[in-house]
């Protein structure tokens, strides 16, 4: 029992002791919200300050602060504010508030004679309004945005292309870095990272150019030379794009913009219900082919629309229009294997597009019918510049119809694939050029399927003047 007792007492009196301590220490424990001469962010606090007013001046002169965004050589200037960061009040409030107010007494001694002597810099903490940073930093999403480039074959040099990933703005990893980068210097930046291209060097490692999956041509006039130009130069876009399975690709996005700054000519092309001369005429006509090769090749169609009037260069329905920014033909490619476009003028007026990769159609069968027909009339322009008593036909009219396609796929595993698509094509005017002063009666007599003059008609519907027989 004795040996008992000489153990317990240092520890009771040591105990006691520290009791005794701890009350000796209580006066000159830091008793403010804020131990005297702390330090946030390399600024002492003023003493007699309250911490919160304080901080509140900080975030206010934190959003003011000008920025300098950088991403290689881009540079914009903006400020925190309109970046929607600021001090996390509270967070930072909590952290300034817990020296030497916290822990043993010891402890808080210790750190409040730490602040005195400037040696504790407590952190400012950032909050970020996602809402607000997230619209501004769309604004910079345009100037670091790069397309990727798809990898291609050159069918006339027998080689690959790679494929060159794209770029675009990472707004998670900005802000990120901003919040990282707030107490630092300016410039900060603004994160990008990659974006895989469609079709990579590694998807066109299986595509055999050997195959021919199918094909179409049409004809062109080599004389009319702006024409003829266009065509060859769209083809030319067009040759070598890939379409890997269960991809969409668009003519307008393969061929571009159709103006001079992209290598087009003037030529003649259709708008409204009139032939005119404009950018980039005949580039349907490679649209047109390219939907021929398509449709023979099993091709899912997804958006095709035909002309206003039929086309002298293939079949009714097997034409397909293009208007850049407007009306586009977009395909994709059902099959298991990826598909290379050879698009190529075999002899001067010739236009053939083949699809090259694998066999997977046996036979195409391809029929119309012609539904509603309607007659055209005669439009009479005057034109104050032809002299007097002159005038000539500027367009030929054409009837309008209602065409019904039909076609039949037999593919290679022996499933039939029926299709239907309808194609309406509008009346086409017969259209004269005449001087002020001419003399209708010196016009030819109306064409066999035109069915009066242009706001002249009947009210029956009948022919106002005669037609020819």
């Amino acid at each position: 029992m004795r040996r008992s007792t000489s153990i317990a007492l240092p520890i009771l009196l040591g105990a006691l002791l520290g009791v005794g301590g701890t009350f000796a220490a209580r006066p000159h424990l830091p008793a403010s919200p804020t131990v005297q001469g702390l330090r946030v962010a390399g600024e002492r606090i003023p003493d007699e300050t309250d911490p919160r007013l304080w901080l509140e001046q900080r975030d206010q002169l934190l959003k003011a602060r000008p920025v300098e965004l950088r991403h290689g050589e881009l540079r914009f200037e903006t400020t925190f504010g309109e970046l929607g960061i600021g001090l996390d009040l509270e967070a930072t409030l909590a952290e300034v508030q817990a020296v030497g107010h916290q822990g043993s007494a010891v402890r808080r001694l210790s750190q409040a004679r730490a602040a005195r002597r400037g040696e504790i810099d407590v952190a400012y903490r950032y909050t970020v309004d996602h809402h607000i940073a997230r619209a501004h930093l769309a604004r910079y999403a345009s100037a670091l945005a790069r397309e990727p480039v798809n990898a291609e074959i050159d069918l006339e040099g027998h080689r690959k292309i790679p494929d060159v990933p794209g770029q675009e703005l990472d707004v998670d990893a900005t802000l990120a870095a901003l919040v990282e980068g707030a107490g630092g210097e300016s410039p900060l930046p603004l994160v990008s990272r990659l974006v895989d291209a469609e079709v990579t060097l590694h998807d066109l490692g299986d595509i055999d150019v050997s195959k021919v999956l199918a094909s179409f041509e049409t004809k062109y006039q080599t004389f009319k030379v702006g024409r003829s130009h266009n065509v060859e130069l769209a083809a030319k876009r067009l040759n070598g794009l890939v379409l890997r399975p269960r991809q969409t690709v668009s003519f307008n996005d393969r061929v571009g913009p159709r103006s001079l700054e992209a290598g087009f000519q003037q030529a003649p092309e259709i708008v409204g219900d009139e032939l005119t001369v404009g950018i980039g005429g005949g580039t349907c006509q490679v649209s047109t082919t390219l939907f021929g090769a398509a449709l023979h090749g099993g091709l899912a169609v997804v958006e095709r629309r035909s002309h206003s009037r039929p086309s002298g260069y293939t079949q009714l329905g097997l034409d397909a229009t293009v208007a850049y920014g407007k009306v586009d033909l977009r395909l994709q490619n059902p099959h298991s294997f990826p598909i290379v476009v050879h698009a190529f003028t075999p002899q001067p007026g010739i236009i053939k597009v083949e699809l090259l990769g694998g066999t997977a159609v046996k036979q195409v069968s391809y029929r119309y019918g012609i539904g509603r027909v309607e007659d055209y009339v005669r439009r009479i322009t005057v034109k104050p510049w032809l002299k007097s008593g002159k005038s000539f036909r500027k367009q030929k009219g054409t009837r309008g119809m209602d065409v019904h396609s039909h076609v039949t796929i037999v593919f290679e595993d022996g499933r039939v694939e029926e299709r239907q698509y309808y194609s309406g094509y509008r009346a086409t005017p017969e259209v004269f050029w005449v001087a002020p002063d001419y003399d209708e009666g010196e016009l030819p007599p109306l064409p066999a399927h035109a069915k009066g003059v242009e706001g002249r008609l009947a009210e029956d519907g009948s022919d106002v003047y005669p037609t020819a027989g």
